[in-house]
């Protein structure tokens, strides 16, 4: 009898172990688990301070938060739609399975040679979360995580999300790197010139004399002055435009970008801001003339420019194309106001 007892008392301890044993595997298949190695979400962005990112092929990217602005591996302004889907991610990442055990040993390799190196802190520079981000699954909704010193990856996915989750810690230049083109507080700026070296009689100079109080004069000496009175508040809405001006690529590997940079702008844009010693200039050309086929009149979609720091940039018509005004559209009477015929 009492070994019967002792036999019985052993099943059911062997019975509890085993279950605990699957209902931990199980929650943690579930992502309800909150072992260290799977907890990868930062609950508050506003925590975070700095961003490392990095790959075995040497390609790094240091994303530090300044006031209210991230920079760029400690130079350029941090594209903004770039650096809110990251924070988001990391918000919201959460395990979404965990792998066959028979798939581990390959995406524990996959991590190490290929992964993405994550390392988030804290404003005041204490390590929040140091994980690899991996490939995806084959089916491209969920992607490899594994905390650094761990043994055990995860799928990840944030959810309402579907994609994969490696591209949000991209590695590269252009794709931290802020498009903005103009960026001005429209009161701030002293003086805009626009010369279009082809069509200089549109070419003009727009200058702040006092408060509220503009001149907008021919650019070239040869230009005759108009003799029209400046339509009132013309300055004032036409700056508005240079508040926030952003490109629609770079175009750094672009193979033309020395034969394009060799031919006649057709326009070159110099801004100078109230208090600023430099004048920043900014030159434009056509990527390509079309013509419409019902009008036959010609038409630009996208120009190429170049901006002050010396990046090569694709930008679109419909975005800066109220810049590119003529001289006599700031006067009464003049042709309609509009965008300059290319």
């Amino acid at each position: 009898m009492k070994r019967t007892l002792i036999l019985i008392a052993l099943f059911l301890a062997l019975g509890a172990g085993a279950w605990y044993a699957m209902d931990y595997r199980k929650n943690k298949r579930q992502g309800s688990s909150v072992s260290w190695d799977m907890d990868f979400a930062v609950k508050n962005p506003n925590d975070i301070g700095k961003i490392f990112l990095a790959d075995r092929k040497g390609n790094t990217a240091t994303l530090e938060r300044k006031e209210d602005q991230w920079i760029y591996n400690g130079k350029d302004p941090v594209r903004p739609t770039a650096i809110k889907l990251l924070l988001e991610t990391m918000q919201k990442v959460n395990v979404w399975y965990i792998p066959p055990q028979a798939a581990e040993p390959t995406m524990i390799k996959t991590l190490a040679a290929d992964g993405i190196k994550v390392e988030i802190y804290s404003k005041e520079g204490k390590i929040l979360k140091n994980y690899y981000v991996g490939g995806v699954t084959n089916d491209e909704k969920g992607t490899y995580f594994m905390m650094d010193g761990a043994e055990q990856p995860y799928v990840m996915h944030v959810p309402s999300f579907v994609g994969q989750l490696r591209l949000h810690y991209a590695l590269g230049d252009d794709y931290w790197r802020d498009r903005a083109i103009f960026h001005e507080k429209p009161e701030q700026i002293q003086m805009v010139s626009v010369e279009y070296p082809q069509q200089k009689s549109e070419s003009f100079k727009l200058e702040k004399t006092g408060n509220a109080e503009y001149v907008v004069k021919p650019f070239y000496s040869t230009t005759k002055s108009s003799r029209l009175e400046l339509r009132k508040g013309a300055p004032e809405a036409y700056l508005v435009n240079f508040e926030n001006k952003g490109a629609e690529a770079f175009e750094t590997l672009n193979q033309d970008r020395d034969s394009i940079r060799a031919l006649v702008p057709f326009a070159i844009v110099t801004v100078k801001s109230a208090g600023d010693t430099t004048e920043k200039i900014t030159k434009f050309w056509a990527q390509a003339i079309l013509t419409d086929r019902k009008t036959g009149n010609n038409y630009v979609e996208r120009f190429y420019a170049e901006t002050p720091e010396g990046y090569f940039m694709l930008v679109q018509q419909r975005v800066f194309g109220p810049i590119f005004r003529g001289y006599e559209s700031f006067y009464e009477r003049a042709a309609p106001a509009g965008n300059l015929r290319q």
